[in-house]
């Protein structure tokens, strides 16, 4: 089983992305605000300060429309480590930046 690390950012705030890559499609997504949380779903943090709790919240939403474009799973498998993709469809752009690959079956061994 192949996966592959992400981060998912904009000027304020980042997220890691942990997924799956099977039959070219991204599977499988476990997104991290930070430390060790992780779950199958974007997390929603709130902030008690109204103007960052609406920042975050579309940060939150332009991974969501990203996640929505035909291509997207082609932008993160095909990323080289290192390597950083633009999406500009969204309120701020979102910069993706590949930092990690690895195999399930290598860390089991």
């Amino acid at each position: 089983m192949d996966r592959a690390v992400w981060i998912i950012l904009n000027k304020d705030f980042s997220l890691t992305l942990d997924g799956e890559i099977k039959n070219e499609k991204l599977t499988d997504k476990k997104f991290s605000p930070g430390e060790d949380i992780w779950t199958e779903e974007l997390p929603r943090l709130g902030f008690s300060n109204e103007e960052i709790q609406k920042d975050y919240d579309d940060f939150i939403g332009d991974i969501i429309t990203l996640f929505t474009e035909p291509l997207v799973d082609k932008v993160f498998i095909n990323a080289k480590i290192g390597e950083e993709s633009e999406y500009v469809n969204g309120k701020s752009p979102l910069l993706i930046r590949k930092i990690e690959e690895y195999s399930v079956d290598e860390i089991i061994e």
